[in-house]
This record gives structure tokens, sequence and C-alpha cells, in this order.
């Protein structure tokens, strides 16, 4: 597989997209790599069971995301000319505090499993 990592700021959070008679859903969202002097947004989308962790992005959050990249050719009919498209799928997120990544976030609400 082509995995990758990437980590930034999270620049738009798009809203959920539903698309065909399936019902294929997909949600986008800009991460902010580099610096403010060069910036390199990346879109980054998540799909199936992914989604459910994407919706809790905000703007200005610092995450690194495990992302997968997929690559599709397609021609047109009309002239015969192949094109090339490439995507960035995510699949896990890592919330960033400075330098330490949470792998591990509680869900507001939900309780901590105490021993005694």
């Amino acid at each position: 597989m082509n995995e990758i990592k990437i980590k930034g700021e999270v620049l738009i959070v798009d809203e959920v997209k539903e698309y065909g008679a399936k019902g294929f859903r997909k949600h986008e969202v800009v991460i902010k790599t580099g610096n403010d002097k060069y910036p390199n947004p990346i879109q980054v989308e998540f799909i199936k069971t992914a989604i459910d962790a994407s919706t809790a992005l905000q703007v200005g959050q610092e995450v690194e995301i495990d992302c997968r990249l997929n690559g599709r050719d397609w021609t047109n009919p009309k002239d015969g000319v192949v094109k090339y498209f490439t995507s960035v799928e995510g699949l896990e997120i890592n919330y960033c505090q400075g330098e330490v990544v949470q792998e591990d976030v509680q869900q507001e609400g939900e309780e901590e499993d105490v021993p005694f």
C-alpha cells in the first residue's frame, strides 16, 4: 500500500457529502502543512467508517493523519486522452499537543474506567 502520514493544522472542514443512488459518502478536510511563508495545503478525503472520526475535526487543531494515496486514470471518450488523478484517503486521526501525539482521545461525556 501507499501509506503516508500528514501532520499539520486543520484549515478547512467541509460538510459530509453524499453521491449517487447507493449513497456513497465523503468528507473532505484541508490540512495546512509547511509554514506561513510556504504553506502546503493538502486535501484529505474520509470515506466509510473513517467519516465518524473526521466529523469531530475543528479548524485550528494540530493533527497527524494516517493516509493512503490512491491513484486512478480516466480516458476521455471524445478524444481518447488519458488523465491521471491522485487522492489522499484519511484512515486514522491522531490529535497533537505540541510534539506529543494523543492517539486515544477520550470523548466528551465518557467516563474513565476507575479500578475502585
